[in-house]
């Protein structure tokens, strides 16, 4: 009995040698970073279009959206956005700006955020099914940098939006085990 528990401690060590690293600790293995790396790059340009279209010139996208695989947490998408309507004092009408200037800006700046916020959940929940090299247990983080216009008025904006989901979540949206307003309760927004 006991050199059989021995071989089959024997067996369970050689075994666990031949995993890799990531899986001994219980992580998921690597995907396929070629493929996903197409993926990524596909679901790049939905995100730019979506902002494009949201957002209309001058307003709209600054800096393109690049992807980003981080091994245990999953793919996070960067870009950076405009949404600032002040008017920016030059050379040609250095008047400066007004109270009513500046409070309307941020009104809208607010509702623009507002909409970015109902955007990108949506955004996930429509293109990110292509993602599927990617794990269940990962994550899909997009990260909106927030363009401010400095001013000599103190307005206190947030910088970034950032959109968390789990892919296991959008799994089951894609799957119809739960519907899109529980997704939404899922997916974290924080705004800092």
């Amino acid at each position: 009995m006991a050199s059989k528990i021995r071989a089959l401690a024997l067996a369970l060590l050689v075994g666990c040698a031949a995993l890799p690293p990531s899986r001994l600790a219980g992580q998921s293995a690597l995907p396929d970073l070629t493929a996903l790396k197409g993926q990524m790059k596909v679901f790049d340009a939905v995100v730019d279009q979506t902002v494009s279209q949201t957002f209309t010139a001058p307003f709209g996208l600054l800096e393109k959206t690049q992807g980003a695989y981080l091994p245990d947490f999953g793919l996070v998408f960067s870009l950076e956005v405009n949404l600032s309507p002040m008017r920016l004092p030059n050379p040609f009408d250095p008047r400066p700006l007004t109270p009513a200037e500046i409070d309307r800006a941020q009104q809208a700046e607010r509702d623009r955020i507002a909409l970015l916020k109902q955007t990108i959940p949506r955004l996930l929940a429509d293109h990110a099914t292509g993602l599927h090299e990617l794990d269940s247990a990962a994550y899909v983080a997009v990260v909106v940098h927030l363009f401010q216009v400095e001013t000599a008025a103190e307005i206190e904006l947030p910088g970034q939006l950032v959109v968390q989901a789990k892919k296991s979540d959008l799994d089951q949206f894609w799957d119809k085990k739960i519907s899109y307003p529980q997704l939404v309760a899922r997916i974290k927004i924080l705004q800092m």
